[in-house]
C-alpha cells in the first residue's frame, strides 16, 4: 500500500466515530506524537521534512525556530505546495511542543488527524491564547499557515494581553510585523537597490541606540517612510524590539489600506 494512503487511512480512522469531540480533545486523548493535517495557505510549500517557504509568496525559509534567505542548500530542494502539518507532542494529555510542515506527508505510518482550516485556527488559536509560553509561541507559525482569513486580529490579542508571559507576546509582535508589511503590500520581494539596502542598513543602526530613542523613531518611519525598504525595515525592527508600544501601532496599520 502506498505509504502516502496509509497515512491517509490513519488520519481517517482517528477521526472515525469522534467526529462529536473538538480537535483540541482528539489531539489529546492518549500520549505520544500526533500529527494534524489540514489546508495550507496557496503560496506556502516546503519539502515536508524540513523548511517551509513562500508563506506570504516570497522567498523566505522556516525550519524550526529559525528563518532564512537568500540561497542556501535549503533553495535547491523540490518545494511542494500544502498540505501544512503539525507534529504534536503530548504528555499527560498536554501538548507539550509543536512542529509545523507543509508538504509531502510522512512516508511512514503516523498517527494523524485530518482537520479542516477553520478546526485547525481555531484549535491553534486557543494554544497561542492559553498554552505555556513555548507552546503558545510554537502555535503562531501553523496559525499563519492555515488557509484561513489571516490570524492579525487574535495576534494583536496575546500581544496587549499583560496576563500573558512578554515572550509570548514577543513573539506575537514579531510575527505581526511580517503581518503587516504583507498587509501593507511592502513585503521583501529580493529586488532592492543599492540605495535601498543603505536605507535599511540606516535603520538597523537606529536599532543599535537606546530603545527611549530607537522606538519613537521606528514608529514615525513605519507609520510614514516614503521607501518602501525604509518603512519595511522599521516595521521589521519594531517587531522584534518587544516593545509594547509597537502594538498600537499595528493595530493602526492593519486596519488602513493599501
Amino acid at each position: 500500500m502506498h505509504s502516502i494512503t496509509r497515512v491517509g487511512l490513519l488520519c481517517l480512522a482517528s477521526a472515525h466515530g469522534i467526529d462529536a469531540q473538538s480537535l483540541a480533545q482528539r489531539v489529546t486523548s492518549s500520549d505520544g506524537i500526533v500529527h494534524v493535517i489540514y489546508p495550507s495557505r496557496p503560496t506556502a510549500c516546503g519539502d515536508g521534512q524540513t523548511f517551509i517557504n513562500n508563506l506570504f509568496g516570497r522567498s523566505t525559509y522556516y525550519s524550526g525556530n529559525s528563518t532564512f534567505t537568500g540561497h542556501g542548500s535549503w533553495s535547491t530542494r523540490p518545494c511542494v505546495h500544502g498540505p501544512a502539518r503539525v507534529m504534536v507532542t503530548v504528555m499527560i494529555g498536554e501538548v507539550t511542543r509543536l512542529r509545523s510542515f507543509v508538504g509531502p506527508l510522512p512516508t511512514e505510518s503516523v498517527r494523524g488527524i485530518t482537520a479542516s482550516a477553520a478546526e485547525a485556527t481555531a484549535w491553534l488559536g486557543d494554544l497561542a491564547l492559553r498554552a505555556t509560553p513555548k507552546v503558545a509561541s510554537e502555535a503562531m507559525l501553523p496559525l499563519i499557515l492555515a488557509d484561513a482569513p489571516d490570524p492579525w486580529p487574535l495576534l494583536l490579542r496575546v500581544a496587549r494581553d499583560d496576563t500573558r508571559p512578554l515572550s509570548v507576546r514577543r513573539s506575537a509582535l514579531n510575527w505581526l510585523s511580517t503581518g503587516v508589511n504583507e498587509h501593507l503590500g511592502i513585503a521583501d520581494e529580493g529586488g532592492d537597490t543599492e540605495d535601498d539596502e543603505m536605507r535599511k542598513q540606516a535603520v538597523f543602526a537606529l536599532t543599535q541606540r537606546p530603545k527611549s530613542e530607537s522606538v519613537p523613531e521606528l514608529i514615525e518611519l513605519a507609520r510614514s517612510a516614503k521607501r518602501p525598504a525604509a518603512r519595511r525595515s522599521a516595521i521589521f525592527w519594531l517587531g522584534q524590539s518587544g516593545d509594547m508600544r509597537a502594538v498600537e501601532v499595528f493595530t493602526e496599520l492593519l486596519a488602513s489600506r493599501r
